[in-house]
């Protein structure tokens, strides 16, 4: 037992610095990020924001353009996806509505979402 209390101290000792260390003196600061790396909350937050700004101005070239950084090969199945999760999640029926019809415009439908489409 001798031994072993040594070594516990020790082991907690060692955790104890690397977490100040890790938390407080070195942390570790991400900046300019790719849009691709971020989380998916955050992905989902970006889609949003692009559905809003596409159902105000309805430029669909700006909507793209928007959406790229996200690293997806098909803009419209990102957008779908994300439609699907919001009535999954029971979202309000106007932010549906909205990336129900960015993702449309960008050529991906499914049975799901056509009630969404409807003017």
């Amino acid at each position: 037992m001798r031994k072993l209390l040594p070594l516990i101290i020790s082991l907690f000792a060692g955790i104890g610095l690397g977490l100040f260390i890790g938390w407080y003196a070195w942390p570790v600061n991400f900046t300019e990020t790719a849009p691709a790396d971020l989380r998916s909350d955050w992905k989902d937050e970006a889609i949003w924001m692009a559905a809003q700004a596409f159902a105000y101005d309805g430029d669909l070239e700006l909507a793209q353009t928007r959406l790229a950084p996200l690293g997806s090969n098909d803009l419209g199945r990102l957008v779908l996806d994300r439609a699907e999760h919001a009535i999954d999640h029971k979202l309000p029926a106007i932010q549906v509505a909205y990336l129900a019809r960015l993702a449309a415009a960008l050529g991906a439908t499914s049975p799901r979402l056509k009630p969404y489409l409807q003017p």
